[in-house]
């Protein structure tokens, strides 16, 4: 925990490198501490790679202190901690990436270290079934027992609706913003801000009163993926904010998984590249996640959460499982032994597949995991 001087100048470093990604980190590593950055003389620091002559002039501010003075003292009236990178709750998969920012503002709980890690992105223009599959996979992990921190970015298409899916099957999640800490972006999804507090966190490495800016969504991104054990791309164009996450990903050695979509879909040809390429593993639900990553599957919890998966079905749903249990599951028996037509026995055991109740061998025998 940092305090005094030292909290102040890595908070006016902050202040004066807020777009410049991990050269503040640098720069702390190379001189032990923030407080002999500053002491040290101009004509050194310009030196350094990615320092500028107006970063100096910014350190060298006369208003710099107070500026950082009603900073800290604005975090702290709103309850908003600085987090510096070699505190104990600083997430420490993010800690390993070379350009991890010296300095998060973070609002909400402390659970980056906890658990698994899932970083979910995708396109803002999601068409209804990546929004759809997204909402499903993400739903699939409450029957394996397996509690993933769900990190994404707020935006519109498949960041909201993972975050939305997250926060209704009970998953903590953790927005990263754009912005300073001050601003909630976009503004239309504020509401779901406000939930992801109650149980996650939204952090940022932009100090208050940063804009957002098309600099700062991609330098946002790399914080994304370093968060996280695996990035998760559900729906992406060939090119886009999602790939240069993965870019990042592969660059931090982490997994990076993708859903395939059809090849004239546009929103899913970054998918399909990625997968063609042999950049991201196919994956289409949570337990193919979950195997991909070797997350072990928690016993107690899956048995309260397969009882609860199974106590959701309707009617017609439970009476598949219990004969899948009982009898088998070859699709012809199971049509003539229900009387369920064949379209319809078909529909609801992909839907049941989805839902992670049933697995399918051969395209025909099913067995239920519940």
């Amino acid at each position: 925990m940092i305090c005094g001087e030292e909290e102040f100048s890595i908070c006016a470093l902050s202040l004066c490198m807020r777009y410049e990604g991990g050269l503040a980190r640098r720069l702390y590593d190379h001189y032990g501490s923030a407080r002999t950055v500053f002491s040290r003389p101009l004509p050194e620091l310009v030196c350094h790679k990615g320092m500028r002559r107006s970063i100096v002039e910014k350190m060298t501010d006369p208003s710099l202190p107070e500026q950082v003075s009603d900073v800290l003292q604005w975090l702290r009236s709103v309850n908003i901690r600085t987090v510096f990178l070699y505190d104990d709750e600083y997430p420490y998969r993010l800690r390993e990436c070379p350009d991890a920012p010296l300095l998060l503002y973070v609002a909400g709980q402390s659970v980056l270290n906890e658990g698994p890690v899932l970083s979910v992105v995708g396109t803002r223009k999601a068409t209804p079934y990546g929004k759809a599959l997204c909402r499903e996979i993400i739903s699939g992990f409450k029957p394996l027992g397996i509690k993933p921190v769900i990190v994404s970015g707020l935006a519109f298409g498949i960041d909201i609706t993972a975050h939305r899916a997250a926060l209704e099957n009970d998953l903590t999640t953790v927005t990263v913003l754009p912005t300073g800490i001050d601003t909630i972006y976009p503004p239309a999804h504020l509401d779901i801000a406000l939930r992801i507090l109650e149980r996650g966190a939204v952090l940022s490495e932009f100090p208050p009163k940063t804009p957002g800016n098309r600099k700062n969504f991609l330098q946002r991104n790399r914080i994304i993926a370093g968060l996280a054990d695996a990035t998760l791309v559900v729906e992406s164009k060939a090119d886009g904010g999602a790939q240069i996450t993965v870019h990042h990903a592969l660059g931090y050695a982490r997994d990076v998984l993708a859903v395939p979509g059809r090849p004239s879909d546009v929103c899913s040809q970054g998918c399909n590249n990625l997968i063609r390429m042999n950049k991201a593993a196919l994956v289409t639900s949570a337990r193919e996640i979950a195997e991909a990553m070797q997350w072990e599957v928690s016993g107690k919890e899956l048995q309260v959460a397969q009882q609860e998966l199974f106590d959701s079905l309707d009617d017609k749903d439970r009476q598949i499982i219990v004969h899948i249990r009982e009898n088998g599951g070859d699709i012809n028996d199971m049509g003539e032994s229900l009387n369920i037509p064949f379209p319809e026995l078909s529909a609801r055991l992909v839907q049941l597949q989805v839902k992670g109740a049933v697995d399918c061998h051969d395209n025909k025998e099913y067995n239920s995991l519940i």
